[in-house]
């Protein structure tokens, strides 16, 4: 059985083209942004140009906390 390991995300609201974000980030890496839209939260996997739709906050973090684990070598 692999070992259990624990990582720090850190969200820090910054404003991009206008627009505030919350930016998600593990140590000095970033996983990536969620922008809210009208009623939706779009998160955006650090350098994808295209968004994934969520209806809630937490359901968009935990779309970008996953996409990291998944493609983390």
């Amino acid at each position: 059985m692999a070992k259990e390991q624990r990582i720090s995300v850190t969200e820090e609201e910054v404003t991009r083209n206008g627009h505030t974000v919350t930016v998600l980030t593990v140590g000095k890496n970033e996983i990536g942004y969620i922008q809210t839209e009208e009623d939706r939260f779009l998160a955006y996997v650090a350098g994808a140009t295209t968004a994934n739709r969520f209806k809630t906050m937490d359901d968009a973090t935990n779309f970008l906390i996953s996409e990291y684990h998944l493609h983390r070598a």
